[in-house]
């Protein structure tokens, strides 16, 4: 995916958060767009549903008046992740 297709997919979540759609209903989560036993297409499929994800968690914290929280937990999942690793 290119940094081109992310920054769109990131605009697709904030874009049907503010049309009111709900976290589940991720396009990504949609049967006919779920991998089928192909270990690349797993990595593909998580990068473009965490994506459009990000876009709908960070526009549904924004209008929560809640952004700042949100990236600092963010940034906290990401230093206990790197601490696992």
């Amino acid at each position: 995916m290119t940094i081109e297709e992310l920054i769109d997919l990131q605009e697709a979540g904030s874009r049907a958060r503010v049309l009111g759609l709900k976290a589940h209903e991720n396009p990504y989560l949609a049967t006919h767009r779920m991998p089928t036993g192909d270990t690349s297409a797993l990595g593909d499929w998580l990068a473009r549903h965490d994506a459009w994800k990000f876009g709908w968690e960070a526009e549904d914290a924004s209008r929560e008046g809640r952004i700042a929280a949100h990236f600092k937990e963010l940034i906290s999942i990401a230093k206990r992740g790197a601490l696992d690793a």
